[in-house]
């Protein structure tokens, strides 16, 4: 039985009916996602919690996911029950009310900077792909509903789903749902050092550990020992996975 795409538009967050006149006034908002997009590899798609629908899929879904915007406009929320495993869609309603709870228990003047992120997969065909996913708002209403939101969806470095994390931009200190107990608990985000910083970006950049170590000055036996336990810190088992978790957490 398939997830019903109602039970992502809640109470919590209900809008009430938005003039006609004030999509003219966000239309700025929207071309700017749209340049955002051009210039980004994300897939990134707006959500309107009026219309229950969708104002914006970005072209490059299809290379990702294998859904073109098209449909994935066309679908709304019903993309997540089409190509999410069952139990990776009820994750996500629960994890959608969970969000939407805990955002109404901020106060109104205090809900800007938030965000909220996790991981799940998505299915096409015999094709499977862990996502992380990112939802902020970007426009509320004088309630402090969320009306507008922007999404992101990019590979995740994570074995399995969940990992949701509610976080404050600028703030180290997150609030992770489990998914055992159902409820938030506060965790702090890793902290790099300079010398796993070098080892990350220097790696992006192309550069071999030998590399490394002669333009940087340290020695090779140091940035081998760093990045094991950068590894570990990160609780990952490779560069690719380690590079993607500290983009998706903001890290670098």
């Amino acid at each position: 039985m398939k997830v019903n795409v109602d039970r992502f538009f809640l109470k919590t967050n209900e809008v009430e009916e938005i003039p006609e006149s004030y999509y003219d006034k966000i239309s700025p908002v929207i071309d700017a996602v749209k340049a955002f997009a051009r210039s980004s590899n994300q897939c990134l798609y707006v959500i309107d919690y009026a219309q229950k629908g969708f104002l914006y899929v970005s072209p490059n879904l299809q290379q990702m996911c294998g859904m073109c915007a098209e449909e994935m406009m066309e679908l709304g929320y019903g993309f997540q029950a089409k190509y999410a495993p069952y139990e990776d869609q009820k994750m996500l309603v629960e994890l959608n009310k969970s969000g939407f709870d805990f955002f109404e228990n901020i106060p109104v003047n205090q809900r800007d900077g938030y965000s909220i992120s996790y991981d799940f997969r998505l299915q096409n065909g015999e094709r499977e792909q862990m996502i992380h996913h990112t939802l902020t708002h970007l426009v509320t209403t004088k309630k402090g509903r969320v009306w507008i939101a922007l999404c992101t969806m990019s590979p995740s470095s994570a074995q399995k789903p969940g990992n949701i994390i509610m976080r404050k931009e600028g703030k180290r200190i997150v609030h992770e749902y489990d998914l055992e107990v159902h409820e938030w608990k506060d965790r702090k985000l890793p902290k790099l050092n300079p010398t796993e910083k070098i080892i990350l970006t220097r790696l992006m950049q192309g550069y071999t550990m030998e590399e490394i170590s002669k333009n940087e000055g340290i020695s090779l036996n140091t940035l081998k020992a760093s990045k094991r336990l950068l590894f570990v810190k990160l609780n990952v088992n490779n560069i690719s996975q380690a590079i993607a978790y500290c983009m998706n957490y903001k890290l670098l």
